[in-house]
């Protein structure tokens, strides 16, 4: 079974619910007059709960932004009473903060209860797979490092009692972000930043290899398209990229170290996932195609 078939039909499951919650976010941010970036501030509760975190802590867990954009949205917050600060420059989720944090995945939950997009016992087997997946790869040797996959699995765990939905959800995040942790192994040595690395993955893609189109897709990191200009520059510099009347391509080094980085993420992360027998491996695909098929079709 291609495995790799298996996650992008969950990634297509899991996508709808990721955006409706993300609709339901944006309405109470907008109602309680939250200063723009609060996605990040949700983002670091939900990784860390109530732990204290830094700036470059959640770095490790989200490494392609920019530290001076982070910076000023979790100030943002500090005043906004969502977080606290030490003098050690610890961020904490303030009283207030928990209360949202919970508020919104309440609201989120509460606005896909009523799907049904395939039979519960089928969803169910759903879920005991990610369960499994989910406690093989927190297990696993590799990658070293787990940071965002333990912390995410650890704070935002539903509760015995919740439904399965939720418990799709969950399990597959967790999974999301020792993916994460995965790739990130495999560039790290590159004595690279990850907002560069970002970039350069995605003029791999062929999605953004214009400066208009980098600087415009990704607005949301709050990086300036001078600072593009300047990681583009420093990517050709390296001899990874080059650019011809104003569209990027890669070079065969930088092909060869992109796809080298996304073979052995690939390696990495799919190691786990022997715990499934080949014939539960082909069950779960089916399975996720038809939830995945099954959310297409209630949000039509």
């Amino acid at each position: 079974m291609n495995l790799d078939s298996i996650w992008t039909a969950l990634e297509e499951s899991f996508d709808p619910l990721n955006g409706d919650a993300y609709s339901v976010w944006e309405s109470i941010a907008t109602e309680q007059g939250f200063e723009s970036g609060w996605i990040t501030w949700v983002a670091a509760m939900f990784v860390f709960g109530s732990d204290p975190f830094t700036t470059a802590g959640f770095m490790r867990l989200f490494p392609y932004g920019s530290a001076r954009v982070l910076e000023a949205r979790f100030e943002s917050a500090v005043r906004q009473g969502i977080l606290t600060v030490s003098s050690e420059n610890e961020y904490c989720a303030a009283e207030k903060g928990l209360h949202w944090k919970n508020q919104m995945i309440q609201d989120a939950v509460a606005s896909v209860a009523h799907l049904q997009p395939i039979p519960p016992a089928n969803l169910q087997k759903i879920v005991d797979y990610g369960k499994r997946l989910t406690e093989a790869s927190l297990a696993a040797p590799e990658p070293p490092s787990k940071f965002g996959a333990s912390h995410y699995f650890k704070n935002m765990h539903p509760g015995e009692d919740a439904l399965p939905i939720r418990f799709f959800v969950h399990y597959f995040g967790t999974l999301d972000k020792y993916r994460g942790n995965a790739h990130l192994a495999t560039w790290k040595h590159y004595n690279i930043e990850g907002n560069r690395w970002e970039v350069l993955s995605y003029v791999w893609r062929g999605e953004f290899n214009t400066l208009n189109k980098l600087s415009d897709e990704l607005k949301f990191r709050g990086i300036t398209r001078d600072e593009y200009a300047q990681f583009l520059q420093e990517l050709t510099e390296r001899g990874w990229v080059e650019e011809n009347a104003g569209v990027y391509q890669m070079t065969a080094e930088g092909k060869r170290i992109r796809e080298e980085a996304e073979a052995l993420t690939n390696r990495y992360f799919f190691a786990p996932w022997s715990c499934l027998s080949e014939a539960e491996q082909e069950d779960l695909f089916n399975l996720a195609t038809q939830l995945r098929d099954g959310l297409r079709s209630s949000s039509e």
